[in-house]
């Protein structure tokens, strides 16, 4: 992420577009974890964005930062380089992918050295986030896209991405309407789009952006799916009423 290449096309301070005013605040509800890992990958075939903001429980304001570009393992280099100008060629970032993007695995050996140092887990426990919950618009991101990418690149699912927090469910039930994407969640909570959407790090601000509204509404965010530890191909949704 401090690569130049990258540095020159992304802005990684989110001191502007996510900033709260005081007032904001009055609803605010004491929550049961610290910090809020906000996730959304892009990439349907394999993972090619990895990019995650950790946002302060108590006062909403990102505390820091982490996005790479994944490289696939299993694609030709003629259908990649296809699949990259169609993805990310019409947002300019294409040359900054191929520059910059580097494998799965290094990616989660970078994440988890990112993690520890936040300490938000330790490697040597091999246990689920320490008060600390990733949210993601939709179960997508860590029943399905993780779990596939692990498989594909030959590794063993990280205890980290067992549970999670989908802001769909929680939305579901505090505002007792539903929301079937982001788009149609921001729309209704009148919060203008920033950025491209399906450019992972900016669909993880637009998503951060609404993790603030409803925490300001006095939403309360709670664990909506978790997976079994001794069985991860088991995943146990807690919410009664879900997308």
């Amino acid at each position: 992420m401090d690569d130049p290449i990258h540095l020159e096309s992304f802005n990684h301070d989110c001191s502007r577009e996510l900033r709260l005013s005081a007032a904001e605040f009055k609803k605010l509800r004491s929550q049961q974890l610290d910090y809020f890992l906000v996730l959304d990958l892009e990439g349907k075939v394999e993972i090619l964005e990895f990019p995650v903001l950790m946002v302060d429980a108590r006062n909403m304001q990102v505390v820091d930062l982490f996005h790479r570009f994944v490289r696939p393992s299993a694609m030709s280099e003629q259908r990649l380089n296809e699949y990259i100008e169609g993805k990310y060629g019409k947002i300019g970032v294409d040359r900054v992918w191929h520059d910059t993007a580097i494998s799965f695995n290094e990616v989660i050996q970078q994440f988890e050295a990112w993690m520890a140092q936040h300490h938000l887990w330790r490697k040597e426990l091999n246990e689920r986030l320490n008060r600390a919950a990733f949210v993601t618009c939709g179960n997508w991101d860590l029943k399905t896209k993780v779990p596939q990418q692990c498989k594909v690149s030959r590794m063993k699912l990280p205890s980290y991405f067992t549970e999670w927090i989908n802001l769909k469910d929680v939305y579901l039930n505090f505002y007792q309407r539903r929301a079937t994407g982001m788009l149609t969640m921001m729309k209704e909570l009148q919060i203008p789009l920033l950025g491209s959407h399906h450019l992972g790090i900016d669909d993880t601000k637009n998503i951060a952006r609404m993790l603030q509204h409803m925490l300001t509404d006095g939403a309360l965010l709670q664990i909506t799916a978790r997976r079994n530890l001794d069985s991860p191909e088991n995943v146990e949704f807690l919410y009664k009423n879900r997308i």
